[in-house]
């Protein structure tokens, strides 16, 4: 269908420049015009691969929960029973829709689950423990790298 949604802020984002921002006369309304095109610019650019990212990140956090499953199946944790089913549960699971509603909502419980398996080892020192954890704190750390810097901030390391 044309035209796609990035198309049509693009749209949007051009009829501001071309036939509002002219017409705008305080400087204060510019500045805020000109960061509202800016915000649609970062929309336009993260929409394209919105939906690819979801999808990524869900086969990932699929697979780290499989193997959450197979350390807590392996080590028992007291309380555990329960997460493990879930673990297995989601692991096996795929997306069966590119809607963004419906991929959010998949990453949504992964992420929770995921999560509670990241509490759940919290001063567990067997080998297996830490490797777990280790493997989650990587996974969220290639996220936070994937995240567009310019909307976070300078970097603290330089």
């Amino acid at each position: 269908m044309r035209p796609n949604s990035a198309e049509l802020l693009q749209g949007i984002q051009g009829a501001l420049a071309t036939y509002i921002l002219p017409e705008v006369e305080s400087d204060y309304a510019k500045t805020e015009l000109m960061l509202v095109q800016m915000l649609l610019g970062v929309v336009v650019q993260g929409y394209d691969g919105a939906a690819q990212n979801l999808v990524d990140d869900n086969a990932a956090l699929r697979s780290l929960a499989g193997e959450a499953a197979q350390v807590l199946m392996t080590a028992p944790l007291a309380g555990s029973e329960a997460l493990v089913e879930e673990l297995g549960q989601l692991a096996g699971e795929t997306d069966a829709s590119v809607r963004l509603s419906e991929l959010t909502a998949a990453n949504d419980k992964l992420r929770d689950a995921i999560g509670r398996v990241g509490v759940l080892l919290q001063g567990g020192t067997s080998p297996e423990y830490i490797g777990l954890r280790t493997v989650i704190i990587e996974h969220l750390h290639r996220e936070l790298e994937r995240l567009p810097h310019d909307m976070m901030g300078p970097r603290s390391d330089g």
